[in-house]
């Protein structure tokens, strides 16, 4: 089968529970983004990218459900993993703590251009969104964003830019992703990932 995997906060996790489910994969070696294993083939690519390669024509691919809610790739999804728990959060400086119902006009910074744009729109709030790739927490304090949508895990990178979390959009966690051409032509094999990975999060080893 053909894997991708994502570069970033969930490689580590996607690696361990595909281990323990009994594929013998590893990450490609330095410079390399694309591997074979026993058989397997791995790629690496950014984790906005994952649901993309798997819509097209990967086997399965890992990615965190605010990735896929954005991507609204068309690949099914047979299992939440017990990792990448998070939350996709509006924050703001703390000097200017506003709840999201009071952000008319507010620009707002945020890789999740779709997400944020829906959850003001169902807010009846109109916002700009300024869409960004990294570093988003930095908008605000340079000036270019009112506030931000953006991933939180332990608030930490947040209270060093001088940030509040003010309400959550989402929670967030790692799933599995898989083609659904594939579903279909590789049905025992996929079923057998599956399952197995199904045991591994049952014995919470």
């Amino acid at each position: 089968m053909r894997f991708v995997l994502p570069k970033g906060r969930l490689l580590k996790g996607s690696l361990e529970i595909l281990r323990k489910a009994g594929y013998n994969i590893d990450r490609p070696g330095e410079r390399r983004l694309i591997e074979r294993f026993n058989g397997n083939e791995v790629l690496l690519a950014r984790a906005f990218d994952v649901p993309v390669y798997v819509e097209h024509g990967i086997d399965v691919g890992i990615a965190g459900s605010d990735v896929l809610e954005e991507r609204r790739s068309d690949v099914f999804v047979p299992i939440e993993l017990p990792f990448g728990k998070c939350r996709l959060s509006v924050a703001v400086p703390r000097e200017r703590v506003l709840p999201p119902e009071e952000m008319e006009g507010f620009r707002i910074a945020t890789k999740y251009g779709r997400i944020a744009r829906e959850y003001f729109s169902k807010l009846g709030v109109e916002v700009e969104i300024i869409k960004l790739s990294g570093s988003v927490e930095l908008a605000p304090k340079v000036g270019i964003a009112d506030a931000i949508v953006d991933i939180v895990e332990t608030g930490e990178t947040l209270r060093a830019n001088g940030l509040i979390e003010v309400a959550k959009v989402m929670d967030v966690s790692a799933q599995l992703l898989v083609n659904r051409v594939s579903q279909k032509t590789k049905f025992d094999e996929i079923n057998a990932l599956v399952f197995a990975i199904k045991e591994v999060i049952e014995d919470g080893t």
